[in-house]
């Protein structure tokens, strides 16, 4: 006889009464497996999903979408039969299969994050916080183990740790949830599942809390090496909480590079000891001995120590999963400029091996059981030389990163002298981050080598053939892969064969004045980042858009960087205080404005819409939060090593960090890059500066802490900042008053754009020019702005708020530029088309150092300086920048106007055409404005778009392509646009100029 068991409405909260069916993800007479999600419905909480844990075959009666089903009624049935696609009527079914519903959004879900490129699932580790526990933005809630390592999970929502709860040992796919985090610690509930290997829930139940003395970890190993030491001065690694850990284990970890993060603890109470440090990473002496032995006969004698190194080196590499990759070069040039500086060849090929490994520093890195890898910027090569009894010896040449060759020649001699004789101490053949063995000194036509544990590659280098010296590298493919080594070989190919371009002065570590100078041409060959023993090779301060895309573009190359950021996110200006949260009150008033077009399209009623303040600043904040959480974890996720804090130059090396809490301390570096960015500028008027800290004045940086819209707004300035608030705030019912000292407003504007869009900001708002602004006082809700206009007819507005929107100006008071050499061009610092300073180390890119103000143009000046500290040349080219003014109707730019062209000496033409007679603009009623081209009239490319449409932030994209393309206007006017949209126009204005430049060529 067939078992039928109910799937019933499961209830995910105390107020949670009923359901309703959302959707069917089985049908009847599908096989149901148990942790299958049969249906979603949702609840007076969120969308659900219906999972089951009894296995068998879906049936009904189904209840129908969009059906309300109370808790504990039937949504349908399992049956264990297949075929059985129906319940009997009147059949009594009294047996229930076990559901669970898991929220899509109960809350805000943990996920698991993608911690690397390869990971797709993680394993729960531990649960640093417990269901119903208060979180903070930036607690570790778990840890979870990854394809690469045990990592800390840290959320940045506030809120209350909340079910249903992924146990420790299940394992998660990225993205899916883990648990969740409401905001309210009744909603927090204790439910645990344990999700199996393939995703599946295998168990449901209550959350029981770990055991005070017992950390969940994994189990403890069994074995115990038989000594442990930590040798050297070097600092205990940091106590990681809920992982108690002896000092001399600590000790021990950092010696070994261990993270102890996800150790099981030995000691009394689960404490962490060194024996369980050392387990962790067992020496190649272990790894040797623990491979199957085979007796030999005879009577051995005791090996030599370096003879057992080896041996145990060599033995170990065994367990290196390993690959080769060949490349000829001509060694020729790089022979003569050997000779020429009194080096030999093989330093010369190590320091080459060294300037190339700049651009591919993960070639230096290593492999560290389990799962980790140590990145390592230190250069200390082991190169293979023959001893007096016939075999090779492998000494280590250190620092080669940051030693010129003279001074890796005396290290060399020496050690080629103790090698010879087996005379090298442990530290000289101990530990090397690559290998280079020349067999080819030997006639070897051709040779791979063996790398061993603690190197990612060795180069192999035979004899001289007629198509050059094969140069063998052969790597550990848990580190490196095969483009990884053969990019490595091509640029290692580039330097041996090019070396005037690096080994000019290395003999003697003398830098020619040309070598300090700022290029202006070609790109270097290797990267200006200066030699050296430094923290980190570059230092970059400031967190905004310059800063985050230049450390991106470097981390992206492999470079080790720190960023330094005043404040506990990244994004700057352009984040919390501009770009961002503006357009987000722009986007609500755009709703408000937008709703005037209604009627005349033939939808009544929706003519009086009303503002949430509230909302729109929840919605707000909630953009700038997220945005911010993405920035961070893509940061960390690149390895940027970012941190919070002031910083300021100590000498042309040192940077002085001076956290939120905490004792300032320093770090050096090689190369650095400023982008602090630059505040609001609030200029000498009578009572603005002093009437800040009261609220009755505010600027682009504090506006953002307004209570609600002012009733009335007097705006002193008529900029870009100005105008998008003036007309933000019209709109959120605002009256308003404009203020500029100068002629006309919007002067950043092309000047027949600039007029169009004045006189449509002047039926909306009052505006006087040629203004003189006298004085500011009040308190906020009661300011006075006194004021004169250009007749000198003195004036006085009361209201509740006065913005100054005077622009930005740099402030770079507490960077102590003068200890490193950095000029400055007025208040902002002086750079050239390549972001370099006058110090040759020294970057400076966005607000900081003038120019357009725009998160988009300091990003991309972090990029360029980004690409020269690579060793690539690159040029910030301000003729092909562009920007957008939220107004309503948008202006924006792209290039150069005609009058700007025409400065330069460039004769040029324009077409322009109104949005009046656009189809699309017409139909939505948004035909206020015009679009203009700029063209070169003797090469017919463009190099110029403006814009004053109600799309221009959309419509900007293709104006940009074609300027950066350096698109013709006839490439342009073959183009096709689709119909019926505004991007026609482009192709339409295109065929018009050149209809025009024909007829013109012939008169």
């Amino acid at each position: 006889m067939s078992q039928h068991y109910a799937i019933t409405m499961p209830q995910l909260s105390d107020t949670m009464t009923e359901g309703v069916v959302v959707t069917w993800e089985k049908q009847p007479g599908d096989k149901v497996e148990r942790g299958d999600i049969v249906a979603t419905v949702e609840t007076d909480k969120a969308i659900m999903d219906v999972e089951v844990f009894k296995a068998g075959y879906l049936a009904g009666p189904l209840a129908d979408v969009g059906a309300t089903i109370a808790v504990g009624a039937a949504l349908g049935y399992i049956t264990d039969t297949a075929g059985d696609v129906a319940i009997a009527a009147g059949e009594v079914v009294e047996e229930q299969a076990q559901t669970e519903m898991i929220p899509h959004h109960a809350g805000t879900p943990v996920v698991m994050p993608q911690l690397s490129d390869t990971m797709t699932e993680g394993v729960v580790v531990t649960w640093e916080k417990q269901p119903g526990d208060a979180i903070r933005r930036g607690d570790i809630v778990a840890t979870v183990e990854t394809d690469k390592a045990i990592m800390d999970v840290e959320v940045f929502q506030e809120g209350f740790l909340s079910g249903p709860i992924a146990d420790v040992g299940s394992v998660v796919e990225v993205g899916h949830p883990m648990a969740f985090i409401v905001d309210d610690a009744a909603k927090a509930n204790d439910t645990g599942v344990t999700i199996s290997a393939e995703h599946k829930v295998k168990d449901i139940h209550k959350v029981a809390p770990h055991a005070a003395d017992k950390p969940a970890t994994i189990p403890v190993p069994k074995a115990a090496p038989a000594q442990v030491a930590a040798a050297g001065n070097q600092p205990p690694v940091a106590r990681v909480p809920g992982r108690p850990a002896s000092p001399y284990a600590r000790k021990v970890a950092a010696q070994l590079g261990v993270n102890i993060a996800g150790l099981a603890g030995s000691g009394p109470a689960g404490v962490i000891v060194a024996a369980d440090v050392a387990r962790a990473r067992p020496s190649m002496q272990e790894v040797a001995h623990s491979l199957p032995q085979v007796d030999v006969p005879g009577q051995g004698r005791n090996m030599t120590s370096m003879e057992k190194a080896v041996s145990h080196a060599m033995t170990a590499s065994l367990t290196l999963p390993t690959f080769n990759v060949t490349v000829n070069i001509d060694t020729s040039k790089l022979t003569a400029a050997a000779k020429a500086n009194k080096v030999s060849v093989t330093v010369a090929i190590a320091k080459a091996c060294s300037v190339a490994m700049a651009k591919f520093p993960r070639m230096n890195w290593a492999y560290q059981p389990v799962d980790k890898l140590v990145e390592r910027a230190n250069h200390d090569f082991g190169v293979a030389v023959m001893s007096n009894d016939g075999g090779l010896v492998v000494p280590i040449l250190h620092g080669i990163e940051k030693k010129p060759l003279a001074a890796l020649q005396g290290d060399w001699t020496g050690l080629v002298e103790r090698a010879r004789v087996r005379k090298l101490a442990p530290a000289e053949y101990s530990n090397p981050t690559f290998t280079i063995s020349n067999m080819g000194m030997l006639g070897v036509s051709h040779f791979t080598a063996i790398p061993t544990p603690g190197i990612s590659a060795i180069l192999a280098i035979a004899a001289n053939g007629p198509q050059g010296t094969p140069f063998t590298i052969t790597g550990d493919h848990r580190v490196l892969n095969g483009a990884d080594v053969a990019l490595y070989l091509a640029t290692l190919k580039q330097t041996i064969e090019a070396p005037e371009n690096w080994i000019s002065g290395e003999a003697s570590g003398a830098r020619s004045e040309a070598a300090n100078a700022p290029a202006t041409h070609g790109a270097p060959a290797v990267s200006p980042i200066p030699e050296g023993n430094w923290d980190f090779p570059v230092v970059v301060v400031g967190g905004g858009p310059g800063g985050e895309d230049c450390a991106r573009d470097l981390a992206d190359h492999g470079i080790k960087v720190l960023m330094v950021n005043n404040e506990p996110f990244p994004g700057g200006e352009c984040l919390w205080r501009g770009c961002i949260p503006s357009k987000a009150w722009r986007a609500a008033a755009d709703v408000i404005r937008n709703r005037a077009h209604d009627a005349e399209m033939g939808v009544d009623g929706t003519n009086t819409p009303k503002l949430n303040w509230a909302q729109v600043e929840k919605h707000r904040r909630w953009v700038q939060t997220s945005r911010g959480e993405m920035a961070l974890k893509a940061d960390k996720g690149m390895k940027i090593d970012v941190r919070e804090g002031y910083g300021e130059f100590v000498d042309a090396h040192t940077l002085k960090i001076t956290p939120v809490e905490g004792e300032p301390y320093q770090v050096t570096f090689g190369a650095a890059v400023i982008a602090t960015g630059a505040p609001a500028f609030v200029p000498p008027i009578p009572g603005a500066r002093e009437n800040l800290a009261s609220g009755g004045v505010v600027t682009s940086d504090t506006i953002w802490n307004l209570a609600a819209p002012p009733k009335k707004l007097g705006i002193v300035g008529g900029g870009v900042i100005g105008v998008e608030m003036a007309q933000i705030f019209r709109d959120f019912g605002t009256e308003v008053l404009m203020l500029e000292r100068h002629e006309r407003i919007l002067a950043e504007i092309e000047e027949e754009i600039g007029k169009v869009l004045i006189a449509s900001l002047e039926k909306e708002i009052t505006v006087v020019t040629s203004a003189a602004i006298n004085e500011v006082s009040g308190k906020p809700g009661a300011m006075k702005l006194r004021y004169a206009n250009k007749e000198g007819i003195e004036s006085t507005f009361d209201c509740d708020v006065v913005l100054m929107a005077t622009g930005k100006r740099p402030d770079t008071s507490r960077l102590n530029l003068d200890k490193i050499g950095v000029a400055l061009d007025g208040a902002a610092i002086k750079v050239d088309a390549r972001c370099q300073t006058s110090a040759p180390h020294i970057y400076a890119v966005g607000d900081v150092i003038g120019g357009y103000m725009l998160a988009h143009t300091a990003a991309t000046q972090g990029r360029v300086a980004a690409d020269n500290l690579l060793g690539h040349a690159s040029e910030y080219d301000q003729d092909r920048d562009c920007g957008v003014t939220f107004s309503r109707p948008q202006a924006g730019f792209v290039g150069l106007s005609v009058a700007q062209a025409k400065a330069k000496g460039i004769d040029a033409v324009e077409a322009k055409m109104p949005m009046s007679i656009d189809a699309k603009a017409m139909i939505t009623g948004e035909t206020e404005g015009m679009i203009k081209l700029v063209a070169d009239k003797a090469s017919g490319r463009i190099i110029g778009v403006h814009y004053l449409a109600d799309h221009t932030d959309t419509l900007i994209g293709i104006g940009v392509m074609m300027v950066a393309g350096e698109m013709t206007l006839t490439q342009v006017a073959k183009a096709i646009f689709p119909h019926p949209t505004q991007t026609e126009l482009f192709g339409e204005l295109a065929r018009r100029l050149l209809n025009r430049l024909r007829r013109t060529a012939k008169k």
